[in-house]
């Protein structure tokens, strides 16, 4: 097959190609094919594809950019290089967009070169080693590996980008088949919000291996403003607004909290901030303020995982300064625990039972579009559905 020249059409065949490649094996003989060392390279990027988004995205770009241009040394990533040239424009372009089609979970919202350890102005070489701080050696070595092969080596970096695209979609697709694995919720009687509370306290409060779970209460919140929002008479004419990322600030500019409801106008009417283990004091109510003070906000809730939720001494600071604000600015501030505030939010609903429908429904959604939320997860509050049976 004669290899495209076009970036997008070197994506969607290499993709494709590697679609083939794992449908009929797994991808073993065409990984078969490549030296153990250049097979190890590629593994390494692609078990940590989660954890280094910058790096996969990089390392696809650079090969992408290889294919298309073959006299281009793309370890010169950037314009001011020697003979170098803009990946980070080649990625916005072509990379970006095309992960965020293929592989939501391991996409970059904008480009890979948005961040420190990537955008150095130094080439990606192994000598001198580029001095980019990515956090994990064994990745940061592979990665220059890699592209020192197919310059210096002169190795194929078709052979490469198919094998990484195949190791990729073997990643990703052990999250899908754990969110397809998910049970169905199957409950004949109402069910008791104490228990609900349980269910919930047991998937949020679980000691993981992998990061995230702080993502949870987030999305155990905005699953019940999903439903509040068609109840109450408060939200009508109102609109919840997506879920960002809960771990990149850069991605939140602009919003007020984790959660927003905004109004007929599109202003914020309502916004929920979660904090995971950290008692609230007036520095955070203070800093939240200088967030939404030019918003017509009407209501802000704090809450946390914490227990107690308020830091000892802080009441006093706490009470004084929702005072002055609503003063100020009229917005009503509320400060409460996490668990407190759900159980508050289960009376208000119809239906406990509709929650524990939504809550997996977003927990799937969530999976399949971000990274925070991991197979351990959706695997735990698998396990907790069909306890419920």
């Amino acid at each position: 097959m004669k290899t495209p020249k076009d970036p997008a059409e070197i994506l969607e065949s290499a993709y494709n190609t590697a679609l083939r490649e794992f449908r009929k094996d797994k991808g073993k003989s065409f990984l078969a094919n490549l030296n153990v060392k250049a097979k190890k390279w590629v593994e390494v990027v692609a078990e940590n594809c989660e954890k280094q988004k910058a790096v996969v995205t990089a390392l696809i770009t650079s090969l992408t950019k290889k294919i298309e241009s073959p006299s281009q040394d793309v370890r010169y990533h950037k314009v001011e290089l020697p003979g170098g040239y803009s990946a980070r424009t080649f990625d916005t372009k072509y990379v970006t967009p095309f992960l965020k089609e293929r592989m939501p979970r391991i996409a970059m919202k904008e480009s890979g070169w948005l961040t420190r350890s990537i955008e150095q102005p130094h080439p990606f070489t192994l000598k001198p080693l580029f001095p980019g701080k990515i956090s994990a050696k064994h990745v940061k070595n592979a990665f220059l590996e890699i592209l020192n092969d197919i310059e210096v080596n002169k190795a194929d970096p078709w052979q490469y980008l198919i094998a990484l695209f195949i190791l990729l979609i073997r990643e990703t697709s052990r999250v899908q088949a754990t969110i397809i694995s998910m049970p169905p919720i199957h409950i004949e009687k109402e069910i008791e919000i104490d228990t609900v509370i349980d269910y919930l306290k047991s998937h949020f409060f679980t000691q993981y291996a992998s990061p995230g779970a702080s993502k949870l209460p987030v999305i155990a919140i905005h699953s019940l403003y999903q439903i509040m929002i068609k109840e109450l008479k408060r939200y009508q004419g109102k609109k919840l607004e997506p879920l960002m990322s809960h771990i990149s600030p850069d991605i939140r500019a602009g919003r007020v909290g984790d959660i927003e409801v905004t109004d007929e106008n599109g202003n914020c009417f309502e916004a929920v901030e979660i904090k995971h283990d950290i008692p609230i004091d007036a520095i955070m109510i203070d800093d939240a303020y200088k967030k939404f003070k030019h918003t017509p906000i009407k209501r802000y809730y704090l809450l946390t995982t914490a227990e107690p939720y308020i830091r000892s001494g802080e009441e006093w600071n706490i009470k004084i300064l929702i005072s002055r604000i609503r003063k100020e600015h009229g917005c009503e501030v509320i400060v409460n625990g996490l668990m407190q505030s759900i159980k508050y939010y289960l009376r208000l609903i119809k239906s406990p039972k509709l929650f524990l429908n939504v809550y997996t429904n977003a927990l799937k959604v969530d999976a399949e579009k971000a990274s925070e939320i991991k197979e351990e997860h959706l695997k735990k509050w698998s396990q907790i559905l069909e306890a419920i049976k």
